[in-house]
């Protein structure tokens, strides 16, 4: 394992001059710290930066939190998160934390930073698993050292290392996933196909194949070009459109029975995706004939 000893643990940051003439992204800063207090705590929405910030932050030690689109992360050892700020997220060190955490991070600047971010995490999600010995965490203790040697004080060789670390980050996350679209799909199909009717989420469905919300999403997009949840009202309302035709139930029992708690939203998005009513489409009789809808995630 590589052996970063030779760096002095505790609180050391660094803070590079921004390059706002040239429209491309700075290094901002670059540190390792250590926390073991929740005075730590940082809120993307009211952090104060003077330019789109890009944060990637690795755990040598320890663990703390991350709150990002309503879920919580425990950011664990050999760990890293990667945030866009300003951002609906927070970070910080647990008040029930049992052991110091100890990070390094490296921000970045720029007009592009939520595009990156958002193109860097479609894969994995915001917070994924690397081991110390990676290229990539070796190469960011290798900016650490070099910007602690004082080998760094030009803003644009400094940029340049900011952007190979980028480099970096793309080919490493986006080689991560080690399965297929295709296998994935199948897994994620199987289960929505199988729990239609139940209350599943976004989450239930990334869980139970083993990829982030992210990725998931990504991946029906890819595919379907529904999202995950548009897919599982789609397949509710065919369903439905077959019981309609093959069946006399009543519609309330039909739209209970195929995943819908509120008959009148069925009625809504049964008519959002077939462009008819529900008791039209059983007169009708003509399944071949629906044509369903793409909508807005709701």
């Amino acid at each position: 394992m590589t052996d970063h000893s030779a760096f002095i643990r505790g609180t050391h940051s660094f803070t590079f001059q921004f390059l706002p003439e040239t429209g491309l992204l700075s290094l901002w800063n670059i540190g390792w710290e250590v926390r073991s207090d929740p005075s730590y705590y940082w809120d993307g929405q009211a952090r104060n930066v003077d330019h789109n910030t890009l944060i990637f932050q690795y755990t040598i030690a320890g663990s703390g939190k991350l709150e990002i689109d309503g879920r919580t992360f425990t950011v664990h050892q050999h760990e890293a998160f990667i945030i866009a700020v300003p951002g609906d997220h927070r970070y910080y060190y647990p008040e029930d934390g049992k052991e110091p955490w100890e990070f390094i991070y490296i921000a970045l600047q720029g007009p592009t930073v939520e595009d990156i971010w958002s193109r860097l995490i479609q894969e994995t999600g915001p917070v994924v698993p690397l081991s110390p010995d990676s290229y990539l965490i070796r190469s960011l203790f290798s900016i650490y050292a070099e910007t602690k040697a004082d080998r760094l004080r030009d803003p644009y060789l400094a940029a340049a290392q900011g952007y190979q670390f980028l480099l970096e980050c793309f080919r490493t996350l986006h080689s991560h996933t080690p399965k297929g679209d295709s296998y994935y799909y199948q897994q994620a199909y199987s289960y929505i196909e199988s729990n239609f009717h139940k209350q599943i989420s976004l989450d239930d469905v990334a869980e139970q194949i083993g990829l982030s919300r992210y990725s998931l999403t990504r991946l029906f997009k890819k595919q379907t070009g529904a999202t995950p949840m548009e897919f599982v009202r789609e397949l509710r309302i065919r369903k439905a459109c077959s019981m309609l035709i093959h069946t006399n139930r009543p519609i309330k029992d039909i739209s209970f029975e195929v995943g819908f708690l509120d008959v009148n939203y069925f009625h809504k998005v049964f008519r959002r995706y077939t462009g008819s009513s529900a008791s039209f489409f059983r007169k009708k009789g003509d399944f071949s004939q629906i044509y369903l809808r793409k909508t807005k995630h709701e």
